[in-house]
């Protein structure tokens, strides 16, 4: 009897968190940057921790809607330039968005509820989300600030299936009726979920914000992944979130394993069940 090590490995991913929502997730032949947030702003904690020049080999781009820290169009404008070949998917609304900041609209797919997408062996499923507009206009919770959640869908969730593993990542967002039930039925092995909340001092001054700490571990418990990432708690000065906070919620709450992962520096995600497969040598 021998073992075969390529069902095992087909289960491993590779990601990377480069901070606030931006992610790598790579298996295989497979490299999908999703939310990029690389531009150097004034409203910054951090530098940012990797370029453009760093993403040359990514196959396929994900942005969940158009705020700067998801769309960051200074960013992509300059990946363009050193990865000629990926398409780059937004929620399709805000497809005329990314022209007008720079982008070649022949990179960009639009993004649908309901309709799935592929390239290569990545599959994409997109959720709408309950998000906000803010800046210089009173902070509104909307799916779409023009048709609502039946029609063309602004913020969105995504579905990512690579190397045999299920990631969804929430993109911004609050918790809505129907959201636990959709999620659940999409099954993720890794939730990926904002936790830096929002409260009226942030919105008096434009700052849309997202489901809290508690929010997002209760719906952690109500999805059940293997593994829950807390993101959108770290990158833009009074907009933040408490990951060891969320980490003691989910431990009371959900039977997931919570990963607080080092920005910039890549981990490998194995599913529990991902056991070896055993031959027979005849």
């Amino acid at each position: 009897m021998t073992t075969n090590f390529s069902e095992r490995a087909r289960h491993h991913v590779s990601v990377t968190w480069y901070g606030q929502s931006g992610f790598r997730l790579e298996a295989g032949d497979s490299r999908v940057l999703i939310d990029p947030f690389l531009t150097d702003r004034a409203d910054r904690r951090y530098k940012p921790p990797a370029s453009a020049s760093d993403f040359a080999d990514i196959t396929l781009v994900l942005c969940t809607h158009e705020h700067v820290d998801h769309l960051d169009l200074p960013f992509l404008r300059e990946f363009c330039t050193v990865n000629s070949g990926a398409k780059i998917i937004v929620p399709a609304p805000v497809i005329d968005i990314a022209v007008n900041g720079g982008l070649d609209r022949a990179r960009l797919v639009g993004a649908t509820p309901g309709e799935e997408l592929t390239e290569g062996d990545v599959t994409v499923h997109p959720v709408p989300a309950l998000h906000g507009l803010g800046g210089d206009k009173p902070v509104v919770y909307e799916f779409s600030p023009e048709e609502g959640r039946s029609g063309p869908v602004r913020f969105l969730g995504y579905a990512v299936d690579v190397g045999g593993v299920r990631f969804f990542h929430a993109g911004d967002g609050l918790v809505y009726p129907e959201l636990p039930g959709t999620v659940s039925g999409l099954a993720p092995d890794v939730l990926m979920i904002p936790i830096n909340g929002r409260d009226h001092m942030r919105e008096a001054n434009g700052i849309v914000g997202n489901m809290n700490e508690t929010e997002a571990a209760w719906l952690c418990a109500e999805v059940t992944p293997t593994y829950v990432i807390p993101m959108h708690y770290d990158a833009i000065a009074s907009n933040t979130g408490d990951p060891g906070h969320f980490t003691a919620l989910v431990h009371e709450s959900a039977a997931a394993t919570v990963l607080v992962p080092p920005r910039a520096k890549p981990i490998t995600l194995a599913l529990p069940w991902c056991a070896p497969v055993h031959q027979n040598n005849h």
